[in-house]
C-alpha cells in the first residue's frame, strides 16, 4: 500500500524534486522506492554530443570534485596532525599524512597521464592549484593504490 501512494506524486514533481527523493531513497538504501520514482521520471529523447565526450567532460569535473575533496581533507588533516604531540611523536604522525598526500598527488598524475590529461587542469577547476608544498617522503603504496582506483571510477576510465 505505501508504495501506491508513494507512486501517485511522483509523476507530479519535477526532475529535480525527482531526484532528490530518489537520493535520499538511495541513501536509505530503499531499492524499491528508487525503482519507482526512476519509473515516474518522464523520458525523453534528446539529440547531443557523442556519448564518449559527454562521459569524458562528466567524469573529468567527477574527478575535480573527487581529488578536491580528499586534497583539501588530507591537506587539513596534515596541518592539524597531532597538536598536541611534539618531536618523533609529531613528525610520526605529520610524515603518514605527508605520505598521503603525495600518494593522492601521485595517483592523479598516474591518471591523468593514462587519460592524456594534464593534471594540473584538474587542479585548476577543483581549486587546488597554486599551493605545491615541497614535501619529502614516499606515496603511501595503501593510499596510492585507493586514490588510483577511485579516481580511475570517477573518470570512468
Amino acid at each position: 500500500m505505501k508504495n501506491n501512494i508513494i507512486f501517485k506524486p511522483h509523476p507530479k514533481l519535477t526532475p529535480p524534486e525527482q531526484t532528490n527523493l530518489a537520493f535520499a531513497a538511495a541513501m536509505r538504501q530503499d531499492e524499491a522506492e528508487v525503482d519507482l520514482i526512476l519509473s515516474a521520471v518522464e523520458r525523453r529523447t534528446y539529440i547531443t554530443t557523442h556519448v564518449d565526450y559527454h562521459t569524458r567532460t562528466h567524469g573529468l569535473v567527477q574527478l575535480s570534485g573527487v581529488f578536491g575533496t580528499f586534497y583539501w581533507k588530507t591537506f587539513f588533516k596534515l596541518s592539524t596532525a597531532h597538536l598536541s604531540k611534539t618531536g618523533e611523536a609529531f613528525d610520526k604522525v605529520a610524515q603518514r599524512y605527508i605520505n598521503q598526500f603525495i600518494a593522492l598527488n601521485t595517483a592523479l598524475n598516474n591518471v591523468c597521464k593514462s587519460l592524456q590529461i594534464d593534471s594540473e587542469d584538474i587542479r585548476k577547476f577543483a581549486e587546488c592549484s597554486g599551493i605545491n608544498p615541497k614535501f619529502e617522503g614516499v606515496p603511501d603504496e595503501e593510499f596510492l593504490e585507493q586514490y588510483t582506483k577511485l579516481f580511475a571510477v570517477a573518470v570512468k576510465v
